[in-house]
């Protein structure tokens, strides 16, 4: 390819040595190359094909809802925040489970029960009030005993009747299931018919034995 000095020499145009420079800066300035005007037609083109590419993609779209799209999004995204919000209370409701079940499995220091409930009934209602007082925001920063204390004691702060075992009457009347009467010799088994005499005496070594058994 010839440059802009051979096409003017061919022409019989004579540039003077001084002003080589400045002709070439401003042909420079003001002029491109073959070389670069095929790559502006080249990049031209590409873009044109982009253009052509995006418009015929959007002329896919021109039948489509875009409210009703918007709501199908929206909905979708609801449905999958609820989704999550579940499966985290349900993982939660798990693990509170698990904890009240550890809680009311736990032994005092006489390696039995701490917590010994009258019945299964009575258990059960316990359980899934506790379960529910800990789902609570109130229940955040306390521990399950602390929140379960609160349950089974009244306004002065004594425990309520009714939700346990009596230990120590259990106890007392395990004792007394079977012993000797005193003085006789003979073994005196519950519901048997002893003197009143034999009575007090039976009451003086056992105060915490019910004696109406006896009677």
């Amino acid at each position: 390819m010839q440059n802009y000095e051979q096409i003017l020499q061919e022409l019989g145009i004579e540039v003077p040595e001084e002003k080589k420079a400045e002709l070439k800066k401003k042909i420079s300035e003001n002029y491109r190359t073959k070389a670069d005007y095929d790559k502006a037609v080249e990049k031209r083109d590409e873009y044109k094909k982009s253009l052509d590419d995006v418009q015929e993609k959007l002329d896919g779209f021109k039948d489509i809802n875009v409210d009703d799209l918007k709501t199908q999004i929206s909905t979708l995204t609801t449905d999958l925040a609820n989704e999550k919000t579940a499966r985290a209370a349900d993982a939660r409701k798990v693990e509170l489970d698990k904890d009240v079940t550890t809680f009311f499995s736990v032994l005092d220091e006489d390696g039995e029960k701490k917590y010994e409930f009258l019945n299964d009934i009575t258990e059960e209602h316990y359980r899934t009030a506790l379960l529910e007082e800990l789902e609570k925001d109130s229940a955040k920063g306390k521990s399950i005993e602390e929140i379960f204390n609160r349950m089974i004691t009244d306004n002065d702060g004594k425990q309520k009747t009714g939700i346990f075992v009596d230990k120590k009457q259990q106890k007392a009347q395990q004792q007394a299931a079977r012993f000797t009467t005193p003085g006789t010799g003979r073994t005196t088994e519950p519901g048997a018919k002893l003197s009143m005499g034999e009575l007090m005496k039976m009451k003086n070594e056992n105060p915490g034995l019910d004696i109406t058994q006896y009677m």
